[in-house]
């Protein structure tokens, strides 16, 4: 069946995936402790996109796991890993982490006969419409982490090894954090820096065409897909996700033709905001100097505000 886009995947291969753990693993074992936390173990200053990233690919390959609102820690898989009680374990649990991710599993599954080369792989991958932007490092990140299970003797030469049982940890099972790859229909919750932006999950209405923009019932908002948790899956396969269309406004008195709305949402009790898009369209970039502006705004009245405490 043709996708609408490609599923979240780590952005690189298993043993990377290990060090890193080994780091987290080192400074705090497997206590409870803010993804902040855990991006500065990695050598990051704080949150980002990038940190989100390699957090999100731990994820992945199981070696991390929610554990609190905004709050990780290592699973038992990536100990098991890292300190085995012996040679079985740990090939044990290092299959079980190369094939945690939903899109290894399913290319295991379909190159069952072994390991399969670079340009079949790529193929595939096209077939199956994945992202352009996917394919390479999907392909990398699968075959630099089998190549990896090879060197351990956790699987034969050419990529056999022994089934994964159905007990096995697979993403969504178990709690692990799931950053990326929603699906229209999928439930979500939103997460900056660490904080829930959302009551309750909802339900994706909407997903661009790029695959970086989601929007959910109810709510016109744009939510990056980078910050996106996926809390549970459609079960029934979903139908093309629609894309991103802007309403065109009846011009007005107070609107200009060729004007559209991009957002209109609830800000407080009873404080409404809309935002009108004309001469072009809304992406990252643009969202990122609207986010530089209202950060000025906010920052002249709360100026204002200080001031008019200081009355005496």
């Amino acid at each position: 069946m043709a996708r609408v886009q490609s599923p979240g995947y780590p952005n690189f291969a298993l043993p990377k995936g290990v060090e890193l753990a080994r780091k987290i693993f080192s400074a705090d074992r497997r206590n409870p402790i803010d993804r902040e936390v855990a991006a500065k173990h990695l050598g990051y200053t704080g949150l980002s996109g990038a940190s989100d990233k390699v957090l999100g690919s731990l994820g992945h390959y199981n070696l991390l796991e929610k554990a609190g609102k905004g709050q990780v820690r290592v699973t038992q898989i990536a100990v098991d890993i890292l300190h085995p009680v012996s040679p079985s374990e740990k090939k044990r649990a290092l299959q079980d982490a190369a094939f945690s991710p939903s899109i290894f599993a399913e290319i295991r599954n379909h190159f069952s006969d072994g390991l399969p080369s670079e340009a079949a792989l790529k193929s595939w991958l096209m077939r199956e419409n994945f992202l352009d932007r996917a394919i390479l490092p999907v392909t990398k990140a699968y075959l630099g982490t089998c190549q990896f299970l090879e060197q351990e003797q956790a699987i034969e030469s050419g990529g056999k090894g022994i089934e994964i049982g159905a007990d096995s940890s697979l993403p969504g099972d178990d709690g692990q954090v799931e950053f990326g790859g929603a699906k229209v229909g999928d439930l979500i919750q939103w997460e900056i820096g660490g904080a829930l932006q959302m009551e309750k999950p909802m339900r994706v209405r909407l997903v661009s065409d790029d695959g970086e923009w989601v929007a959910v019932d109810g709510s016109e908002t744009g939510i990056p897909m980078s910050q996106v948790i996926v809390e549970e899956r459609l079960i029934v396969d979903p139908t093309p996700a629609p894309r991103f269309k802007l309403a065109e406004i009846p011009a007005g008195e107070d609107v200009q033709s060729g004007e559209t709305e991009w957002m209109r949402n609830l800000v407080g009790r009873s404080t409404k905001v809309r935002l009108l898009v004309s001469g072009g369209e809304m992406g990252a970039k643009e969202i990122g100097k609207l986010i530089k502006l209202l950060k000025a705004q906010q920052s002249v009245l709360q100026d204002d505000e200080d001031e008019d405490d200081g009355e005496v």
